[in-house]
């Protein structure tokens, strides 16, 4: 069973939809882009973390590579290879959890190009 729900996810990626890997991966890539956004913007002095709970975080490059970068990284190989193993690529609620987790990035992304709009507009 677990083969078969393999191999629609291939199908479905030939087809020229993103497979549940796909989005793993962007999800992880916009986690990425979010947290060097952020120190960019926290390096340039005109801003500071909204974050309460990544304020202490976000002080120290190695604590924030930990946690923005690392730790997210163990988190989707983990995920992917327990999806893989139990054949849950085509779970509904996976599936809509991940899209949630895209849209959400990628409005924080959206927030961090204004930010530089305004940032370049100041210097």
């Amino acid at each position: 069973m677990a083969v078969n729900a393999v191999q629609k996810e291939k199908r479905s990626a030939a087809r020229g939809g993103f497979s549940f890997y796909h989005r793993l991966a962007l999800l992880y890539v916009l986690n990425l882009t979010d947290w060097l956004c952020t120190r960019v913007l926290l390096a340039s002095g005109f801003f500071v973390e909204a974050n309460p709970l990544m304020k202490s975080v976000m002080g120290g490059f190695g604590t924030s590579v930990l946690v923005k970068c690392v730790l997210p990284l163990v988190m989707i190989l983990l995920c992917a290879l327990l999806c893989r193993l139990a054949g849950a690529e085509k779970n509904k609620f996976a599936n809509v959890m991940l899209i949630v987790g895209i849209i959400a990035y990628s409005l924080v992304n959206v927030w961090h190009i204004f930010n530089f709009v305004l940032l370049f507009s100041v210097i």
